[in-house]
């Protein structure tokens, strides 16, 4: 049965490697050739709506598979759709463009969920039991999903080529990111350590580049409320907290080392 259950891991990691690698391969080759999305704005919105919805049902099922009980996930998935909603409102009502310092209101509204989901799953024992029951693998298979979201800034008109580029790419590499980190996981499963480590490094730096780069440059006259935005203000706090709560893993697996040691 594990014979056959590492086979099909093989299988699938192997697959999610190649999607990638040919997803990006094509839309580089595109780009180069002055590509530019047909697609109408609206179009473009239910699509990434849609791609959210699917990201935040897969953050469900890996805390229900982690133990989290069905209340406990009504909890947080109520959660999810008043941020969502929320998000989608102040955008629909031109919240940001109309803000006195677009620059700072677009910050808080990323930094205040994840401060939110931080305080939570620190005082909130479901949460925190549910969160560091989660393994390696399943916090790397949600930052895979990176790369779908990076697809997504070659399929908007509403960005400056070049951010297109920067932020597309950079997150398509964050995602090629945590499938090396799934991969080496798969091969090395005894060195969980450099599997986090892997999977979470080009995230992070992708993170601290294309923030910096659309708050100082893209937002520095003006914050267009484009639905867009929803990526920023909903998608990125919830990978960001991944990221966070991977790395916590680090301190758990030093701990076991050292009981080890020890004994």
């Amino acid at each position: 049965m594990n014979l056959q259950q590492n086979q099909l891991s093989k299988i699938f990691i192997n697959s999610m490697g190649l999607t990638m690698l040919l997803s990006a391969g094509t839309l580089f080759i595109l780009s180069m050739d002055g590509w530019q999305p047909n697609i109408q704005e609206s179009d473009f919105t239910v699509a990434l709506i849609a791609i959210e919805i699917v990201f935040s049902l897969m953050i469900l099922a890996a805390l229900g598979k982690a133990g989290a009980s069905k209340s406990v996930l009504a909890i947080i998935g109520t959660v999810f759709v008043l941020w969502f909603a929320a998000s989608y409102a102040l955008l629909s009502q031109g919240f940001y463009a109309n803000a006195d310092i677009p620059q700072l209101a677009f910050v808080l509204g990323v930094v205040i969920p994840v401060v939110i989901g931080f305080v939570a799953k620190q005082l909130w024992s479901p949460l925190t039991k549910a969160v560091d029951a989660m393994s390696t693998k399943s916090f790397l298979l949600l930052q895979f999903m990176r790369a779908a979201f990076g697809v997504l800034f070659f399929f908007t008109a509403t960005l400056p080529v070049w951010f297109q580029y920067t932020g597309g790419f950079g997150d398509i590499a964050a995602g090629f990111g945590a499938f090396l980190g799934l991969y080496y996981l798969y091969k090395n499963p005894d060195n969980e350590r450099q599997a986090i480590i892997r999977g979470n490094a080009l995230g992070i730096l992708d993170f601290i580049v294309v923030l910096s780069l659309g708050t100082l440059v893209v937002l520095r006259d003006s914050a267009p409320d484009i639905m867009f935005l929803l990526i920023p203000l909903y998608v990125v706090p919830l990978f960001i907290l991944l990221h966070i709560f991977s790395l916590q893993r680090l301190s758990k697996i030093n701990q076991k080392n050292n009981s080890k040691i020890i004994d």
